[in-house]
């Protein structure tokens, strides 16, 4: 397989990925081959004004073709915050490649704890970081570990990633939006059926196919967006000339591939801007005419239910209620140990004693007992 035809494979097992219908995993495998790396990361970060150490919204570590949660517990365990890397990563421009031999001082390799004992003993301390940037506020780092060719890095390879950059951008934004909508899993019927989530479906001329309930809200509110004779419109001007350019990168002709993107659609003066994920579908006889999805994300439309309403109806203490809302709001282990002020370790002692207490043993039914409470608050 020529090197253009490997890109169009990986990029097309990545946009499959997002929407879950392949495993993440086989889209990491494809992107380490295709770049030729021994692995790498995918961190999705915002802003933390309170310290130089960003709030981590999602990081998933890959090796070869395995997914590597061992690594991301013991890097975000022992070394994330003494990693002298993190703050100066935060302000990386996007697709800026930076080698990770260049970002530590000749003092820090020989005594950065982060940089000799995790990125040494795993292969990447001759590796790159490349930024992706975001929107509010938001941004994403892929880390490679060392390239496999014999000679390091070589222009080819540079130019592979750069060109991944966008493609990674809308893997990660879709897979947040849709962990935000508690859909990580889920099928295009159930994405349908979801209610906190729009969902559009294009044709491959950009006429609507079909729109969820959520979506159909929207656009029955004509508040920034709105369906002109079939077609999605924003209200300014100038950002429905960004939605069209946007929709136009997302259909190209046949053959092409697809590239995703996003943007802010403006709302009224009371309301904070909608977020449209403008996610490109696998070209297919089977589903020939369905050629984009629109995901409309509400960044305060989340998961409203106080921890006092959990205590009360759920028999839990404060505690184990604020660690029970924050992770059926999707946040993790880490960022729930964060946002409490208390260990990992501690996180999860709370976590089990709800999963005992409340007699389930999976987080898809700490969502579903949660949520249940959000129309009582």
């Amino acid at each position: 397989m020529g090197t253009e035809n490997r890109f169009e494979s990986a990029v097309d097992v990545v946009n499959r990925a997002a929407l879950g219908h392949v495993t993440w995993v086989s889209a990491a495998t494809s992107i380490n081959d295709l770049i030729r790396t021994g692995g790498h990361s995918l961190t999705y970060f915002g802003a933390n004004p309170a310290t130089r150490i960003p709030a981590i919204h999602l990081s998933r570590f890959f090796v070869g073709a395995e997914h590597r949660p061992d690594l991301e517990r013991s890097y975000y365990r022992d070394y994330f915050r003494r990693d002298e890397a993190v703050p100066r990563l935060v302000g990386i421009r996007d697709r800026e490649l930076v080698y990770k031999s260049d970002i530590y001082s000749d003092q820090e390799k020989k005594t950065s704890v982060a940089y000799n004992e995790f990125r040494r003993v795993n292969k990447t301390e001759n590796g790159l970081f490349m930024g992706i940037g975001g929107i509010d506020g938001c941004g994403l780092i892929m880390s490679f570990a060392n390239s496999t060719e014999g000679n390091g890095w070589t222009g080819d390879q540079l130019g592979t990633i750069r060109r991944l950059a966008p493609h990674m951008r809308q893997f990660a934004r879709v897979r947040r939006a849709l962990a935000d909508a508690r859909a990580s899993s889920a099928s295009l019927v159930d994405l349908l059926e979801n209610r906190r989530l729009g969902l559009i479906q294009l044709d491959r001329s950009g006429c609507v196919l079909e729109a969820n309930d959520r979506a159909r809200d929207v656009l029955l509110e004509c508040d920034g967006l709105h369906d002109r004779g079939g077609r999605l419109a924003a209200g300014h001007r100038w950002e429905n000339a960004e939605l069209q350019s946007l929709l136009a990168r997302a259909l190209p002709p046949w053959g092409a591939q697809g590239v995703g993107g996003s943007m802010k659609i403006t709302r009224g003066a009371a309301r904070g801007p909608l977020v449209l994920e403008i996610h490109p579908t696998r070209q297919t006889d089977a589903a020939w005419r369905l050629g984009a999805l629109v995901l409309i994300v509400d960044p305060v439309d989340r998961l409203k239910v106080a921890p006092d309403l959990v205590t009360r109806l759920l028999g839990l203490t404060p505690t184990e209620s604020r660690v029970a809302v924050a992770v059926a709001a999707g946040q993790t282990v880490v960022g729930t140990s964060r946002e409490l002020g208390c260990a990992e370790s501690t996180v999860q002692t709370h976590l089990k004693r709800v999963y005992r207490k409340l007699g389930i043993h999976k987080q898809t039914e700490l969502v579903r007992s949660v949520v249940s409470l959000e129309a009582l608050g």
